[in-house]
């Protein structure tokens, strides 16, 4: 399962995208960078998201071997969007 999991704000990332049994940073960068996918179709919004979260091709690949497992994309790319807006509200 893919997830993404904002962190404090004291901590130097985020976020983080959990995939598989491992996880990334997710930078303040790429969460601007996913901001703009929001209104993709799912599955535009799913090819998007390892090459926003990161600029390495071989964690862009485990990324998108993650997504590939999980049976219901829609439910995965409405649970990411819902993240990244969470992520993007002001801080109270």
């Amino acid at each position: 399962m893919v997830h993404i999991k904002g962190l404090a704000e004291s901590q130097h990332y985020r976020a983080v995208i959990h995939y598989g049994d491992s996880y990334a940073p997710i930078s303040e960068a790429d969460i601007n960078a996913l901001e703009q996918c929001l209104e993709l179709s799912t599955d535009d919004f799913l090819n998007e998201v390892p090459k926003k979260v990161t600029s390495n091709s071989y964690l862009q690949d485990r990324i998108q071997e993650s997504i590939a497992t999980t049976n219901d994309h829609t439910t995965l790319a409405n649970t990411l969007k819902a993240s990244i807006r969470t992520l993007l509200l002001p801080s109270r």
